[in-house]
């Protein structure tokens, strides 16, 4: 499914704040205030100057300059914890100073100290939070109780009653609007990290059922041919068995490790994939070449069943693939419409060109895929079946035929009807 557009704001928000995949939750909202200050800053300097506070102005801008880069060490060197301890000591030494020149106790900066506090715990590793709280209540303290106990460190710089109302209104609102942009950040980007979180405890739990379903195909699938194996030199030892019973075991006994062969195969190759997330080598591939030796092998396999193989691929047909994955892909296919097609049934391995594609299919008349089980057929969700001849099937084959085809840019679907027949189709681009 292709990603959703995003909106101009969208893609600015992505540029300032940072995306969930590069930031901690933590650093966002650190890059979300300081975006608030770059924005509500310059408008409080302008402010302060229309009431005569040249001081509170020039300190605010100060403070916008001095944040800026802060924001630019977190948001670009990555060094979110040195930018957070430096603007909570600024904020905290420029705040007082704002204090003192800004009326004191008769102004509005103590909710400015109210705030910073917010700010810095917000943003802050929990051990610090106890060291920005008492910072900030130290320089609370210490100021108002130097205004109280002399009176003349205090600059009045309210020329008018009005000045003061306007001044200590205009700082509320200031105020209530960072909590509420904040807030509403901390909220939102709270809510994309427990996205994140739920979907990847979600990937951990596929992944988990997964693992058990490959720890049951080994701890069974696996060890069956080889107890049959034991079975079958036991009864050697001590039962008599005339030719046509001894014959009816061996072919038993061959399937199984034919079966286990295959079986062990897709689980080295999953196995591979999923570790070391296997590239393929794409080149120029002829389809006929690539399986003119192969298809002997199948035909002798399935005459073995009384089933026709047919093949119908251009000599010309050339895709652009990963010559061991397309192998193994057709290889799967092939396996299973083998394994799930009765005696005296037809399978059809046909290739033709449809566009700048080249369309594999495999066809068969066989038992077919019930409706209820089609939706998961290719995950491991699926359960264990049994071919026409008790041949098992784990599913892991098709799970790396998707994988597979996936991973060389190609499509894999399927049509099956009940009792009718399976028809798997690989689509490639041609070279």
């Amino acid at each position: 499914m292709p990603d959703r557009k995003q909106s101009p704001y969208q893609k600015l928000q992505l540029l300032v704040i940072g995306s969930t995949d590069e930031f901690s939750l933590e650093s966002r909202i650190f890059h979300s205030f300081s975006a608030i200050a770059f924005v509500v800053l310059p408008i409080q300097a302008i402010f302060n100057l229309a009431i005569n506070l040249p001081i509170p102005a020039l300190l605010s801008l100060v403070v916008c300059a001095v944040q800026f880069g802060l924001y630019y060490l977190s948001r670009f060197k990555n060094k979110l914890n040195i930018a957070v301890i430096l603007s909570s000591i600024e904020i905290n030494i420029l705040t007082a100073f704002n204090y003192f020149f800004n009326s004191g106790i008769t102004g509005g900066t103590l909710l400015l100290f109210a705030i910073s506090l917010f700010m810095a715990i917000s943003v802050s590793q929990k051990k610090h939070w106890f060291i920005w709280f008492g910072l900030n209540l130290g320089t609370v303290i210490t100021i108002t109780c130097m205004e109280y106990y002399d009176p003349a460190f205090i600059k009045i710089q309210y020329t008018s009653r009005t000045d003061m109302f306007i001044d200590n209104v205009g700082t509320y609102i200031f105020i209530i609007f960072i909590l509420y942009v904040g807030t509403s950040s901390i909220r939102k980007n709270y809510t994309a990290q427990k996205q994140l979180a739920d979907e990847k405890a979600l990937t951990l739990e596929m992944l988990n059922a997964e693992k058990d379903k490959l720890f049951s195909i080994i701890s069974h699938d696996l060890r069956s041919p080889l107890a049959l194996t034991q079975q079958y030199f036991s009864a050697l030892k001590e039962v008599e068995m005339d030719n046509e019973e001894r014959q009816e075991l061996e072919k038993e006994l061959v399937n199984n490790l034919s079966n286990a062969e295959d079986l062990l195969n897709n689980l080295l190759n999953w196995a591979k994939n999923q570790m070391q997330s296997a590239t393929p080598q794409i080149k120029k591939i002829n389809l006929n070449q690539l399986l003119e030796k192969k298809m002997e092998v199948f035909q002798n396999i399935a005459a073995k069943k009384d089933i026709v193989l047919t093949t119908h691929i251009n000599e010309n047909i050339s895709v652009k693939a990963d010559m061991d994955m397309l192998r193994l892909i057709i290889r799967n296919l092939l396996n299973n419409a083998i394994k799930f097609t009765p005696a005296g049934g037809k399978i059809e391995l046909t290739a033709i060109k449809q566009g700048g594609d080249c369309v594999i299919s495999v066809k068969d008349n066989g038992i077919g895929i019930p409706a209820n089980k089609q939706g998961d057929i290719f995950s491991l969700k699926a359960n264990s079946t049994y071919g026409t001849e008790n041949e098992k099937g784990t599913g892991l084959g098709l799970v790396l035929c998707k994988d597979y085809t996936l991973l060389q840019k190609g499509k894999i679907w399927f049509t099956s009807t009940e009792g009718v027949g399976t028809t798997f189709f690989v689509s490639l681009p041609l070279a």
